[in-house]
């Protein structure tokens, strides 16, 4: 399916369901509104159905709604449309208050894979703080307000370089973060086969920080050095196939997961302005280790709480497992 043409195809009817609706409550005293809702009322559905597939940012459709509501208020106010400048007013004050909260506040995020196992699973829907590190454009999502720093041990959204199509090698493992010709091309590899499911936007993952800017990462026999240091580990739970491992790191507890798989060794230096991220699932999890460092610019949020658990489409949602998150 072509999902731009059901995308242009889409707003261009929504659009002048508008206009009709317009010109029926300013001409015919709405006679015709039921109708022309009715006819166009499943078109900005199908549009919000082709950019999701298209993974075109959720923020971009907020913005544009909030000034096409007021738009469309200022001229039904300007045509002297009462019903419909009423409307419209209420429909532009809702939307404005969503799109303040997800852009500056608060975000919705789904865990879509296994790697932040035990802590996160599957199904679990996150709240994700907006402002923790800055508060950014909701269309372009550059910086324009930076308000801290992500901190070791923090579980942070992002966009990693290699799911974005505009993307390339070098800003995701910045000359000195290896330490040999030899390591260099083993990453590269591995990039040329990650990012061959690239897209525009690139998609968001979750992970876990595991070193800040200016420090030495070295991880051997399934243990991460820092600077040195390893990080403290407590065996809980040790079977056959898998360890349960409470780690800490700056004084942050939390439970990683080790399967009895061969480790993969290898250190980074992390330049300003990048970190390294890490999922808790360390056998089961792509992340630093594979395609590199994150720039700190692309750190969209912090995870701060679980608020439902919703496994699948079939499945009852629950709240059992609501909290904070560690």
């Amino acid at each position: 399916m072509n999902y731009y043409f059901l995308l242009y195809f889409s707003l261009l009817i929504s659009l002048l369901g508008i206009v009709g609706w317009l010109v029926s409550e300013a001409k015919y005293e709405g006679r015709h509104s039921k109708l022309i809702n009715r006819i166009t009322f499943v078109f900005p559905f199908f549009a919000l159905y082709a950019w999701f597939r298209l993974n075109l940012d959720f923020g971009v459709v907020l913005v544009f709604l909030t000034f096409g509501s007021l738009l469309i208020w200022l001229l039904a106010k300007y045509l002297a449309i009462p019903r419909a400048s009423k409307e419209s007013r209420s429909f532009f004050i809702i939307i404005l208050a969503i799109t303040i909260f997800r852009s500056f506040l608060y975000e919705p995020f789904q865990i879509p894979s296994s790697s932040m196992f035990p802590g996160l699973k599957i199904g679990d829907f996150l709240l994700v703080e907006k402002f923790t590190y800055g508060l950014r454009n909701p269309v372009n999502q550059k910086t324009f307000i930076p308000t801290g720093k992500p901190k070791r041990g923090d579980v942070v959204i992002f966009v990693p370089e290699h799911t974005k199509c505009s993307s390339d090698f070098d800003i995701a493992n910045p000359k000195g973060s290896y330490s040999s010709d030899r390591e260099k091309n083993q990453r590269m590899y591995y990039w040329s086969i990650l990012s061959e499911n690239c897209t525009s936007q690139g998609v968001k993952y979750i992970k876990r920080v595991i070193a800040e800017p200016g420090d030495e990462v070295i991880y051997r026999n399934k243990e991460f050095i820092i600077n040195g240091i390893k990080l403290d580990q407590k065996i809980l739970d040790k079977r056959d196939q898998e360890e349960l491992i409470e780690e800490i790191n700056e004084g942050k507890e939390y439970i990683v997961r080790k399967l009895s798989r061969k480790p993969e060794n290898g250190s980074w230096n992390v330049p300003e302005g990048y970190y390294f991220l890490a999922g808790d699932n360390r056998d089961n999890s792509l992340d630093s280790r594979r395609w590199g460092l994150v720039p700190q610019e692309e750190i969209t949020g912090k995870a701060s709480l679980i608020w439902m658990h919703w496994e699948c489409f079939s499945c009852l949602p629950s709240l059992s497992r609501n909290g904070l998150i560690k």
